[in-house]
């Protein structure tokens, strides 16, 4: 917020807010807030009506000039910066448009210590920017409730992601893992036939070879015999022709 430079005095010390300070356990108690809990994301469901807009618009599950950074662990190291741009504009959108947001809320509040970065002391920045916000009504039970909210917005918008990503990973992906594993089975079973198949050619083979052998012998010898046979019978009529 550019007003906010003009109204501060860097590591100005609030005095009025410290004599009003109260323990921890009694401010909590005296404004009845409860400490700020993550909402943890559900896990996907299997909606048929699931809708996101990265899920519907193809370009948001694929950005054009998505490179991702991956640890050496194999790791997602970092988000991809369309995503983190996606969140900047959902909490934009939500103060914009949703009437509880309107004045000043967390989003202020966090948008307003970038203009004081020059304090470095941690707690007088938040002290200061708070100070300084006060005079547009906001409360720290605001700053809270607000900032429970956009928590909630964020992981509701991560719900209905996840709804939507698990229909479209079963549409787009279970499909084809399922073919994949019906395709192994018809591999592995023709693997299977083909080992059947080369056991009973060489089976085959075996039993081939072994008949070949057998009936070349059979013909080698019958022709042998035969030729044996010949040379008697002709050496025989040699001498008849040489004694008659």
């Amino acid at each position: 917020m550019s007003f906010l430079k003009q109204l501060l005095t860097p590591f100005v010390e609030f005095e009025d807010d410290k004599k009003n300070e109260r323990p921890k356990e009694n401010k909590q108690a005296a404004t009845g807030t409860t400490p700020v809990n993550f909402p943890a994301a559900q896990p996907p469901q299997l909606d048929p009506n699931a809708h996101h807009p990265l899920i519907d618009d193809p370009a948001g599950t694929k950005p054009a000039d998505a490179v991702p950074n991956y640890s050496p662990a194999g790791t997602l190291a970092a988000p991809l910066a369309e995503h983190v741009k996606y969140f900047e504009q959902l909490i934009d959108d939500a103060n914009a448009k949703i009437p509880a947001f309107q004045g000043t809320d967390y989003k202020e509040f966090v948008d307003s210590k970038l203009d004081i970065d020059m304090i470095q002391d941690e707690a007088v920045k938040y002290r200061t920017a708070f100070n300084v916000l006060k005079s547009t009504g906001l409360t720290k039970e605001k700053l809270l409730t607000t900032g429970q909210e956009y928590l909630n917005i964020v992981g509701r918008d991560m719900n209905a992601f996840q709804g939507a990503h698990a229909l479209k990973y079963q549409k787009e992906v279970r499909q084809k893992e399922q073919l994949i594993q019906k395709k192994a089975e018809e591999l592995q079973a023709l693997m299977q036939r083909v080992n059947s198949l080369k056991s009973e050619l060489n089976q085959l083979t075996q039993d081939m070879n072994v008949t070949k052998d057998k009936m070349n012998t059979i013909k080698n010898s019958y022709l042998l015999a035969g030729e044996n046979k010949q040379r008697e019978i002709q050496t025989e009529l040699q001498k008849i022709m040489q004694y008659f």
